[in-house]
């Protein structure tokens, strides 16, 4: 040991000299053999002290990438059942089926060009979207948490950045969202999202609804509750000054979502408000402009 640290006023060879607990230490560590077994159950009896103390952390890789992986399954086979014609189905804002498939490819390149995914040959409007997202999922997928906490931009017309984990949310809003557009242009029944995508979904959207809010920011919050498969309830502050509640909405969770992707128009949505009833109309009309169109 080195003589120029003092314990307790001693050098540190001089205290374990006289210490029989540190003198059993260091003998363990000159006869690894000799260090007795550890009981076959005091693993799991520590992790269990510790997660009841602490929970696990949330939103690990598999969190994000399981999700957007099932999102792009379901978009996948349901672009290999369309036929030529419905390709070029009309659909708003992006003229038809096949502009609709470019721009997801478009957006999804925000992310996957910072995962360092190159851009795909120019094939069919299926295939490019297809083999970016794979790449995209492959990379997020072979990734450490760490990297989910790096911030990146945001697809959108507000331009906005959010760490990774976020953009993968949104990006299996947007395939969601897409999928059902290319449903209704084919005379397709729209398919009810998971539960779990339903929670992930809102939760991103409520996240950014202080930031899509217009005017001067109030020193109040508003408490969100969603019914329904996926739900939940969600307290948001307007500003860092927040200590106040000012509204109560409540609508359902699923048509939510289809709000923060302006599929339905904020005029129309259904909800109910208690206290601040011209907060909760700016709350849903800003819930309409997340959408990544």
């Amino acid at each position: 040991m080195t003589d120029s640290y003092l314990f307790d006023g001693q050098r540190p060879d001089d205290h374990v000299a006289s210490c029989p607990d540190c003198t059993a230490a260091i003998a363990l560590l000159d006869h690894p053999e000799a260090a007795a077994e550890p009981p076959p159950r005091l693993r799991e009896a520590v992790l269990s002290g510790a997660r009841r103390r602490r929970t696990p952390a949330a939103m690990g890789v598999a969190t994000v990438a399981v999700p957007y992986a099932e999102q792009v399954a379901l978009m996948d086979d349901l672009l290999a059942e369309l036929s030529p014609a419905q390709w070029e189905a009309p659909v708003p804002k992006h003229g038809t089926v096949r502009g609709m498939v470019e721009h997801l490819t478009a957006n999804d390149a925000t992310v996957a060009r910072f995962m360092g995914v190159p851009g795909a040959p120019a094939r069919t409007a299926h295939r490019r979207w297809r083999e970016q997202a794979g790449s995209l999922l492959s990379r997020v997928s072979a990734g450490s948490e760490v990297l989910l906490g790096v911030e990146v931009a945001l697809a959108g017309a507000r331009p906005a950045r959010a760490p990774l984990r976020q953009a993968m949310i949104q990006r299996t809003f947007e395939t969601w969202t897409h999928a059902d557009d290319i449903r209704a242009a084919t005379d397709r029944a729209r398919a009810a999202p998971k539960p779990e995508h339903v929670h992930m979904v809102a939760e991103f959207g409520l996240a950014l609804l202080p930031r899509a809010l217009r005017g001067p920011r109030r020193d109040v919050s508003a408490t969100i509750v969603l019914t329904g498969p996926g739900g939940g309830t969600w307290t948001i502050p307007l500003s860092p000054a927040s200590d106040h509640v000012a509204v109560l909405i409540s609508a359902d969770a699923a048509g939510f979502c289809r709000l923060l992707g302006n599929r339905w128009p904020p005029g129309a949505f259904p909800y109910a408000a208690e206290g601040d009833p011209a907060l909760a109309r700016d709350l849903i009309a800003a819930a309409a402009t997340l959408g990544c169109d």
